[in-house]
Order: structure tokens, then C-alpha cells, then sequence
């Protein structure tokens, strides 16, 4: 490596300095939530007809619990919230060490505190008065419930939880009361754009400042450190994921964190990297993504077409997004005109592999590619890794709902945020090994994500630097499409 430790700290100096900072006292006022808290109750208790409501997080899925009861501060232990007619008896359930941070926040959100046995973790002794989670509900309730309605998805609350909930009202009555949840969290407040938009800001000011100092043999966690410092200073006190950095064959992992992992492993040839990062603002979540070469100026034609094609496909998935968000047609066109993009390639790729890597090669991925597979779609859209939007808010891409699928008819919801995420891969599920599925040879990996947010009809990139009709915001932090160019620099950096 080139550069000293005191090298890159000043190009992050830089980008610090010049970047104008963000309100980080903002947040989320208690009415917000006292409102969040009725529509909630009354959208769940038209459909399910409920005396009590309960959702669940922990660090891994972070969204329903903030959402309701302001507690972004949840660490270790799992945390609940009850709700029900009462505001003032809705409140935060949580195990002997985590109530006491749940109590930290709570008042801001105008709700109770209830600690609980159930919810503790550890199998220590703690100095704690607590509470059966039946004697909770009930006070939440203002009666013994009868029926309980889960806000979170069963595939997430723990199979004890559930039981505890089962012991005390019969496993017939507790129902799935998750969608009209969704529905209520799907829609953003001006407050929760404002504080997408800071993250979204802080989030691609982040992968400026990997990209500033990333260079070949550079561990994976050293690139990403840069990108957690400037984040943490700014203002972001969670991240959305574990920033992400990995090469060549780690760049298949499409979500992996960074590794102890040197970039490039040596390799004095091209190498395809992948980048992301995604900080919240009082719980709520953006992203940014890019791929990358090491070693750019190595790079072959065949490696750049890859580059070239998913950045086209990105501007087309843009575009369509913006036109459904305008005319309020079906969502899956969005996610069809990826699909008709890709497959539309097929042809050229299969004619550049045969080329570069021969017949054979060329005749084993058209096999592959038009191969019969139920649900799965056939042609070069196939190596799509994943649908191209998907919904956030309090989590990066754990909300259940509101992802664009070629099954999404009705139109967007007025005001939304959409990741848009728009990749190709280049191997199989069988990656390393004795079993290693190559499927595109000679490609890993690439993709360009950007958060979208969606305000009535009109829509802003809030990380890239592409917005509507082809223009383009070259502002402090706007993310081009195309990063190569501030690989490795900050002297294209604004200001």
C-alpha cells in the first residue's frame, strides 16, 4: 500500500470538513408517535379484531419496536412492545438489562416501560421487579385478552415468544395482524423523509470516503473503518447493515460484510469489488451501493461490459420507476422493464462469451439461461440476483411489504422510500469449493443501489447523483453512477 494511516485520515479530513454537517438533534416528536400508535391500533383492529397488539426486535431486525415505542438505542436483548386502546398504557416490554435503555428513550415517545422475565437473555440475577408477560398485556389491554394480534412476522419473533403468547390465550388466537401494520409504516411523515434524506446523505458521504482511500492489499474492515468513522461523527448512531466490502469471489456473498480479507488478494489483474453502506437517523435507514476495479486501468473489455451493462440497467430501472411514480401505473412495470432489459441482452452476452471464452462456454450459459426452472424466469434476467426495489424505513430490507415484484399490480403509495437496487451475478449458489458453479465466466459480481424517495408523484435520488429526465445533482453527497473516477482520490470532491 501506498498511503500511511495519516494519509487517508486526511482525505477523510477533507471530505468532513467541506461536507456541509447535519442537525443530528432532530428527531421524531412524541406526537408523531402518539399518531402512529392510533393508526396503528384502529387499522388493526378493523382487520383483526384484536384486544391487544404485540410486536417485536431485536438487533437484527430493528424496525417494528422503534417504530412504536421510539427505543432505537435496543442493544443485546430483545425488546417487545404492547399495544392497545389505551396510549397511555401502550409501552416497551423488555428483559431486566435491556429495560433500562428502553427507558432511556421512552419518554420521548410518550410511552410505559414493562420488564419482563421472558425477554431476558442472560441467565444471570438482576435486582429487577418484573412482570409475567400475561399480567403486561393485560394492563396494556385493560382486561385479559382474549385475542392478541402479531405486528411482526412470525418468521422473526422467536418460537418462545409465540408459545409464552399461545399459553395465554390459545394458539387459535393469536393471529397475523402484520399487514395492516405494514400498510400504516409504508407511508412516510415529512419527519421521516427529512430523516431518510440525512441518512441517505451521511450514507453516501460514507462510501466516499472508502472509495478515497481504497487501494490494492487494504483489508476489507480497513476500507469499511473509514466509512464508520465519518458516519459516526456526522451523526448516524446505527447502521441499516454491516458496511460491506469484498472482492472478486467475496463480492458472490452480494450482502457480506467486510472481512479481515486483503482487497484483491494479490492479484496484479482487475479485480471486481463491491462496496455498501447504510446509517440511520433516529432509527430510519438509507443505502448506497457501487462495484469498483482494482487495478481499473487492467481492466479488459469483457470485464467492463459487465460494468456497462448493469449501469445501463440502471438508468432504465430509474426511468421506469419514475414514470409509474408519475402515472400512478401498476408497480411491476418497474421490475418488467429490468426483466425485458436483461433479457434483451442475451444475444450480445452469449456472442461476447463465445467469443472471449469460446463455443462451448457460450453453449453451457445459453443452457443454462433458457433451462426450464418453475418461477424462476428464463434468458439473462435470470442472473438478476434479486428484485430490483424494494421498500425501507426502520430497517435496510426487512420490512415485508412494499417490494416491487412482477406481481406488484397496484400503483405506489403516495409518499414511500424505495431502494433501488439494480445487479447482476455472475456465479451460482455453489461458489466455492469442490462444488463451484460458475455460471457467466470471468464475472463475480456488480451492482448500483440508490435510495429513492417517492413525494406524491415526484421522486429524488436521495444518494446518486442521477435524478429524473437525465439530469444530473453533482452536489455533496450525490453518488455517480460510475465511481471508478474517485477511486483511490478526494480531488474531484466538491469544494
Amino acid at each position: 500500500m501506498g498511503e500511511s494511516f495519516s494519509d487517508k485520515l486526511r482525505k477523510i479530513e477533507i471530505i468532513a470538513m467541506r461536507a456541509p454537517g447535519i442537525d443530528k438533534r432532530f428527531s421524531i416528536p412524541r406526537e408523531e408517535f402518539v399518531e402512529r400508535r392510533r393508526r396503528v391500533w384502529a387499522a388493526v383492529k378493523e382487520a383483526a379484531d384484536v384486544d391487544v397488539a404485540f410486536a417485536f426486535s431485536d438487533e437484527h431486525y430493528s424496525g417494528d419496536v422503534p417504530y412504536l415505542g421510539g427505543s432505537t438505542n435496543y442493544s443485546i436483548e430483545q425488546v417487545a412492545f404492547g399495544l392497545g386502546p389505551d396510549p397511555a398504557r401502550s409501552g416497551v416490554i423488555a428483559g431486566f438489562e435491556g429495560v433500562y435503555i428502553a427507558g432511556q428513550l421512552a419518554p420521548r415517545a410518550g410511552v410505559a416501560v414493562y420488564p419482563t422475565e421472558s425477554l431476558q437473555l442472560a441467565d444471570e440475577k438482576y435486582p429487577v421487579e418484573g412482570y409475567s408477560l400475561a399480567e403486561i398485556l393485560a394492563t396494556i389491554a385493560g382486561r385479559p385478552p382474549r385475542r392478541i394480534g402479531l405486528l411482526t412476522p412470525r418468521q422473526v419473533i422467536p418460537d418462545g415468544v409465540v408459545a409464552n403468547l399461545e399459553e395465554i390465550v390459545g394458539p387459535e388466537n393469536v393471529v397475523d395482524a402484520q399487514e395492516p401494520f405494514q400498510k400504516v409504516k409504508n407511508l412516510k411523515s415529512d419527519n421521516e423523509m427529512r430523516l431518510i434524506e440525512d441518512a441517505a446523505y451521511v450514507s453516501s458521504l460514507a462510501l466516499r470516503a472508502m472509495l478515497a482511500v481504497t487501494e490494492p492489499g487494504m483489508d476489507e474492515t480497513e476500507v469499511a473503518a473509514f466509512g464508520d468513522l465519518l458516519a459516526k461523527w456526522m451523526g448516524c448512531e446505527r447502521k441499516g447493515f454491516e458496511t460491506m466490502v469484498g472482492s472478486d469471489s467475496a463480492c458472490v456473498t452480494m450482502i457480506g460484510p467486510a472481512l479481515n480479507r486483503p482487497l484483491g488478494a494479490g492479484s496484479d489483474e482487475a479485480v471486481y469489488v463491491h462496496m455498501g453502506t447504510s446509517y440511520k437517523r433516529d432509527g430510519l435507514t438509507a443505502c448506497c451501493r457501487r462495484s469498483l476495479f482494482l487495478n481499473a486501468e487492467r481492466a479488459t473489455p469483457y470485464q467492463r461490459y459487465f460494468r456497462d451493462l448493469v449501469e445501463e440497467a440502471f438508468r432504465v430501472g430509474f426511468g421506469s420507476y419514475v414514470d409509474i411514480a408519475r402515472h400512478g401505473k401498476p408497480a411491476r412495470l418497474q421490475e418488467q422493464a429490468l426483466v425485458e432489459f436483461f433479457n434483451g441482452k442475451t444475444g450480445e452476452l452469449l456472442a461476447l462469451v463465445r467469443e472471449t471464452y469460446g463455443a462451448e462456454a457460450a453453449d453451457a450459459l445459453e443452457a443454462r439461461l433458457e433451462e426450464e426452472i418453475p418461477g424462476i424466469v428464463k434468458g439473462l434476467a435470470r442472473m438478476k440476483p434479486y428484485t430490483g426495489t424494494h421498500n425501507a424505513g426502520y430497517t435496510e430490507c426487512q420490512e415485508f411489504y412494499g417490494a416491487i415484484t412482477l406481481e406488484s399490480e397496484e400503483p405506489l403509495e403516495s409518499r414511500v422510500v424505495t431502494m433501488l437496487d439494480v445487479a447482476l451475478r455472475g456465479r451460482g449458489s455453489r461458489w466455492l469449493g469442490e462444488e463451484f458453479e460458475p455460471i457467466i465466466p470471468g464475472f463475480d459480481y456488480w451492482v448500483v443501489e440508490d435510495t429513492l424517495g417517492k413525494y406524491g408523484t415526484e421522486v429524488k435520488n436521495l444518494t446518486g447523483e442521477l435524478q429524473p429526465d437525465g439530469c444530473l445533482d453533482r452536489g455533496i453527497g450525490r453518488m455517480p453512477v460510475n465511481v471508478q473516477p474517485l477511486v483511490g482520490n478526494v480531488s474531484e470532491f466538491p469544494g
